[in-house]
């Protein structure tokens, strides 16, 4: 009878002890995911800068290019020069 007594408390102090150590582990586990969450919000933030920044610089760099385009073509195909400023004195009308 003894015996039984004794092999019910070192199996429920294992359990007790077994349940303590998965409540600390779970709530160890909630506190790293809260952790990460937080980081990814961070990264997902400075991700969307940068392709933000990245669409702006590349509609720049397509307007620039557009316009070097455009005085090319005028200069190449269409043969327009600017005029020197010296020769130009007025407009007679």
């Amino acid at each position: 009878m003894l015996a039984l007594i004794k092999n019910k408390l070192i199996i429920n102090t294992i359990l007790i002890i077994a349940i303590i150590l998965i409540s600390v582990l779970s709530i160890h586990w909630h506190n790293e995911m809260f952790k990460l969450h937080k980081q990814e919000n961070i990264v997902k933030t400075t991700h969307e800068r940068i392709n933000a920044l990245n669409r702006q610089l590349r509609m720049q760099y397509s307007e620039l290019q557009s316009g070097i385009m455009i005085y090319e073509k005028a200069r190449n195909e269409l043969r327009m020069i600017k005029p020197p400023k010296e020769k130009i004195q007025g407009v007679s009308i």
